[in-house]
């Protein structure tokens, strides 16, 4: 499905003052990756998180990419589309702080993928990610990793006859 973007992010924490720190998407035909370098304000840091995605501050540091640079990609590669996310509230807020950090208005939306998950739709797409999830070398809480992981789901539930 190659109008179906997926996105994920990962972030320095799950806080009000936490912040983008990669960013994954995903459509059938095109993925997009990338750190961010980290705005001279955002200092939330959660140890938590770290080990859950692996990436140290200095991993931003040294990788990352500036805000200003990553939001003029996004908004050229998303320009007036619908973006979907498994965690919509959350994605929302990150991708809101990284426009606004870069002073660039977001040229495209992001929404619950629960929209689009209607009836037994929701269940199917639970199961597969279930399953996708547990597959051997599925290297969880990165961006784009995560990103694929819940398109190939969304993917198969909404192909699905159920």
């Amino acid at each position: 499905m190659s109008d179906l973007w997926i996105l994920d992010i990962e972030a320095s924490g799950l806080s009000p003052v936490s912040y983008p720190i990669e960013i994954g998407l995903v459509n059938g035909e095109q993925a997009y990756q990338t750190l961010i370098l980290p705005e001279e304000s955002w200092v939330h840091w959660n140890l938590r998180s770290e080990a859950l995605h692996g990436l140290s501050r200095q991993d931003l540091y040294d990788k990352g990419r500036p805000v200003d640079v990553v939001a003029k990609e996004l908004n050229n590669l998303l320009a007036s589309k619908i973006v979907y996310s498994d965690h919509e509230d959350w994605d929302s807020f990150w991708m809101s702080r990284l426009f606004e950090a870069a002073g660039i208005e977001q040229k495209f939306y992001v929404v619950d993928l629960n929209t689009l998950l209607v009836g037994n739709k929701a269940s199917t797409f639970v199961a597969c990610f279930d399953e996708l999830s547990q597959a051997k070398g599925h290297r969880a809480h990165r961006a784009l990793n995560d990103a694929r992981i819940i398109h190939r789901a969304a993917t198969l539930a909404l192909n699905s006859d159920e």
